[in-house]
């Protein structure tokens, strides 16, 4: 797991995750300055709509649970997307997801806090998607679905058998290619991992992911009795041939993005 996190880690730097520079634009905050404030942000929200469902009208945008859900799985997804600590996305998936404690208060004595107001005018997706822009950070407004991340697993997984004995065999009667196999391998597992952190998935399950499909988890040295069987059984079914040919072994990263939602982020306003 470890290889695939560095990896991954070194690409959101590339994306831009910079820490402070000389050179650091203003709107360049690293997440890490964000984790105080945040921490206090996803508090207010849970206050702001457990007040919102004592005191707001039924008709009120701040009583919407479906759009709240929205709000939420938006913020957590960017939160992944941006780089945030694996803790303080959970801490901060599992305080939205909890369930509605309708606060204790008298609705006449003007304790409403100013974030109820908000999202009385805008709604919690229009609330959260701005506070988002506004710090800079990239919002992940088509998040991935829990179907969806269990539908690009099986591809993934579905592919592996198929990659073992492409590796086994290049390295029983073709040894000298295989090198450039496992670099053209590893590098595309690299691509679909950027592709699905940018989606906002947690990093730590698709690191995981990633690294139960590493060439050097799917590929061992064999020893002499393995290496004649399989030079015997590659020469005899030569599928994985075709495989090799056709460079078909790089067609995940083309299958996870077809199962990934439309790429809907901004960054800063931009998309």
């Amino acid at each position: 797991m470890r290889y695939f996190l560095q990896a991954l880690s070194s690409a959101a730097l590339a994306a831009g995750f910079t820490a402070f520079s000389p050179q650091a634009q203003a709107d360049e905050v690293p997440p890490s300055q964000y984790l105080p404030v945040l921490d206090f942000y996803a508090d207010s929200l849970v206050t702001a709509r457990s007040i919102a469902a004592v005191c707001a009208p039924p008709s009120s945008p701040a009583r919407d649970d479906k759009a709240w859900e929205e709000a939420a799985e938006i913020l957590v997804a960017s939160l992944w997307a941006d780089g945030f600590p694996a803790d303080f996305v959970r801490s901060v998936k599992a305080r939205l997801d909890h369930p509605l404690i309708p606060a204790k208060i008298d609705c006449n004595n003007g304790s409403k806090i100013d974030e109820l107001a908000g999202s009385e005018d805008e709604g919690w997706v229009q609330l959260i998607k701005g506070m988002l822009k506004g710090t800079g950070l990239r919002a992940v407004e088509t998040p991935v679905s829990d179907a969806q991340w269990t539908e690009i697993k099986a591809t993934i997984e579905g592919d592996l058998p198929a990659q073992t004995k492409l590796f086994d065999c290049v390295g029983a009667v073709g040894f000298g290619l295989l090198p450039t196999l496992i670099h053209d391998w590893n590098g595309m597992l690299i691509e679909v991992g950027q592709k699905l952190i940018a989606a906002g998935l947690p990093r730590d399950e698709v690191s995981a992911e990633l690294n139960a499909a590493d060439a050097n988890h799917l590929w061992h040295k064999p020893d002499a009795a393995t290496l004649a069987s399989l030079r015997r059984s590659c020469k005899e079914d030569k599928g994985w041939y075709e495989r090799l040919a056709t460079m078909s072994y790089a067609g995940i990263s083309v299958e996870v993005g077809k199962r990934l939602p439309a790429l809907s982020t901004s960054e800063t306003g931009d998309q």
